[in-house]
This record gives structure tokens, sequence and C-alpha cells, in this order.
């Protein structure tokens, strides 16, 4: 049997930035969608990535990939001469299973199988590139470069007898289009890092003891959730609490992979009158099962140019060095409207937008922080905790005895 299988393929950069000192892992991220008409096998396919479009580096040494250079002056995109990576070497094969379309009940955008290719930042395709230049990398034809697959329920090519088998199907994987998307990312030689910080959580009587603490948590006799977050290092930061959030974000095929790319606000922003139920997770402890959670909302990604999109003076908060900021509020209202039971209450990890130093009235514009403070291509400032806290309701109330 001879022709061709199509495969919708999708390509991207798991993030915006390549990071050369390597403290940001960076690579190539693949999608494989099974969508043709004529592919009718209830079977997974089975593929092996060595030699194929999967295997980056050799791939665009043989012209399966094409890496593309942007001209600062005129924002073209220049073909970049790859000839050094012609003695690059297929890599350790693996495998990839792709589902079956056949009985699929799943939209397809949800179907893709995915696959990463780590860069190297000693190998040699990050030895070509430059610093503060920015590349595309996008398919050279419809050709996958797949030398070897087969329909199989198994992780490995195996014959019947359970050894490694050597067929493969005669017919060609191709990609459904000439173009599959493309991974673009801008090389750096070395990211800022954002400081190291340590985030509790804990129960406590209420008290307005931190000038975050909310008026609605000195109430007698309510119980308190506690959340202290610890600047490690030994230099200010400014942390963005609110609003839209501007640093790297993670990719997968199509979007960001991480609840980060939105205006909640984060755990410790001090004008949140209300628990951040952005932030937290609160499990039934007797089913295991979430109780409460806030959904992640859709992100509109249209931007009006008439926006300001810096954040507010009052968006910010400074961390010190050794200074935990710390916020308290009734725990009671974030737990109030749950049948009576236990329950443990977790907090999300979320990401913020940082600088270094402490940013005031003095600093900002027009009350906002200039755009000259830069904070866009960083990781973000993680804030987590594995800290778990349990309480039991009694007829809609938080039992202090426990």
């Amino acid at each position: 049997m001879t022709g061709e299988l199509r495969i919708h393929t999708q390509i991207n950069s798991r993030y915006r930035v390549l990071d050369l000192s390597g403290q940001l892992p960076f690579s190539i991220i693949f999608g494989f969608c099974r969508r043709s008409p004529a592919d009718t096998d209830p079977r997974p396919l089975l593929l092996e990535t060595a030699g194929s479009i999967l295997d980056v580096s050799y791939a665009l040494g043989r012209g399966l990939l094409i890496l593309y250079e942007q001209d600062p002056k005129d924002q073209e995109w220049v073909e970049v001469d790859l000839s050094r990576l012609n003695k690059v070497t297929v890599k350790e094969a693996e495998c990839l299973s792709l589902p079956s379309p056949v009985n699929r009940t799943e939209h397809w955008r949800d179907a893709f199988a995915t696959y990463q290719y780590h860069i190297d930042v000693g190998g040699e395709l990050a030895s070509i590139l430059i610093p503060g230049k920015k590349y595309r990398i996008r398919l050279a034809s419809k050709d996958l470069g797949v030398n070897r697959w087969t329909y199989s329920d198994r992780t490995q090519f195996l014959g019947n007898d359970g050894r490694l088998s050597n067929d493969s199907e005669a017919v060609k994987l191709v990609n459904s289009k000439s173009t599959a998307s493309n991974a673009t990312f801008k090389v750096m030689r070395k990211l800022p890092l954002p400081p190291r910080t340590e985030t509790r959580i804990r129960l406590c009587a209420s008290s307005p003891v931190s000038d975050f603490a909310l008026a609605d948590t000195a109430r007698s006799g309510s119980t308190a959730l506690e959340i202290s977050v610890l600047n490690t290092s030994s230099f200010p930061v400014t942390v963005q609490t609110r609003g839209h959030q501007s640093f790297l974000h993670r990719w997968g095929i199509f979007e960001p992979e991480s609840d980060d790319d939105d205006d909640c606000a984060r755990i410790i922003d001090s004008t949140t009158p209300h628990p951040p139920t952005s932030s937290l997770q609160v499990i039934d402890a007797a089913t295991g099962k979430v109780a409460l959670e806030q959904k992640r909302l859709g992100v509109c990604r249209l931007k009006d140019s008439n926006i300001d999109r810096r954040p507010k003076l009052e968006d910010v908060v400074t961390l010190k060095p050794g200074e935990p900021k710390i916020k308290r509020f009734d725990i009671g209202t974030l737990v109030g409207n749950l049948v009576d039971g236990r329950y443990k209450i977790r907090m999300l990890s979320r990401g913020c937008r940082w600088w270094h130093g402490k940013i005031g009235k003095e600093e900002c514009e027009n009350g906002r922080v200039p755009e000259r403070f830069g904070g866009v291509f960083i990781p973000p400032l993680m804030l987590e905790s594995q800290d778990e806290v349990e309480i039991r309701l009694m007829h809609g109330k938080v039992d202090q005895s426990l």
C-alpha cells in the first residue's frame, strides 16, 4: 500500500524567549492530530521521532525544517545558513502515539498528541543563535520526515512475539497543509530571574495586626486565614498583584498553558475586600473532591491601542528582604455557603510580574509604573505554597475547637 496520510500539525515555542544561560529550559513543542477523512483505523498510530521534524536539530540540518532570522531594519524574515548542522546525527529513537479519530467524542483541538524537543544551550543549534535576535522555525514542506510508523496500541515497535520489530507502514505521513504554524522566539543572553519567596498559610484568631489585615477579620470570635509572603533575597522587589499581568508564559500548541494570563487579584493584593478565591482551592476532606474553586475565565486577547497597560501604583506592592507581608481575612466568608463537614484549604500557584527595587509614587508616571522599568520578557515571580489547613463547618460556621 502506498500514498499519503495527512496529519494536522502544529508547531510552537514553549516560551517566547530562549535563554542562552540555560536558567529557563526552552523547547519547541509539536502537536499531531489525526483528522483526515481517510484515516479510519481505530487503532492508535505509533511513530518514531528520530530523523523526523521532531528531531529538530537534525531536521534543520536536513532541510525538513527552516530557521529564519528577523531583520531588525525592515522586519523581514531571512533564512539562516544551517550548513553547520549538516553533521548533526539522529537523536536516540523515541515513540509518540496518536489516538484514532474513530469514535472520537472530544473536539479535535483537544485530541492532539504533543511532543517537546529541548534545545540544548550548549549544542550546535544554540551556537548559531545570536542574542537580541528574533527567530522562527517552520516546516520546509508538508513532509514530516517520519521514517517509521505503524498502527499499534503499544508504546514501542514490538511484534506479536513481544520482540522489537522493524515493521513500518508504506504510507507516508504528511502535514495536512504546506505549513504548520511556526515557533517564534527571541534569544537573550541571560534572563533576570525573580527572587525566591516563601509563602505560608495558616489559621489564626482574627486580629488586625498587619497592614494587610482587612476590617472584617477583626470581628470577635471569627477565624482568620493568614497568608504571609517572605522575600528571602537581599534586595527589595516590587510585585504586581492585580490587573493585566505581562511576563513569560508557558505555551502549549495553541495558547498559554498556565492560569496566569488573567487579571485576577493575587493572594497578597492589598485592595481585595474578599478572600482571593482565584488563588485558593477548597477540598472536601471526606471525598477528596474540589468543593470550591473559581473557574478560569476566558481571556480576551484583543488589544485596544488606547488602553494604558502599565500597572497602577495601587496594583503593586513592595516585598522588603526579610520582612513578611501578611494578609488575614475571615475564613467564614470563603466557606460559609458549603454544607457542614471537614474541608482542606490549599493555595493555587499564581505568577506575578515583578521589578527589582521599590517602585513608589516618585518613580511613577501619572500614577502608573513606567515602561522603562521593563519586566515583560521575564519569568514570573511565583506565589505558591505546599501548606494545607483543615477546618470543620458546623451549622454553617467554622468550628474553632478543631
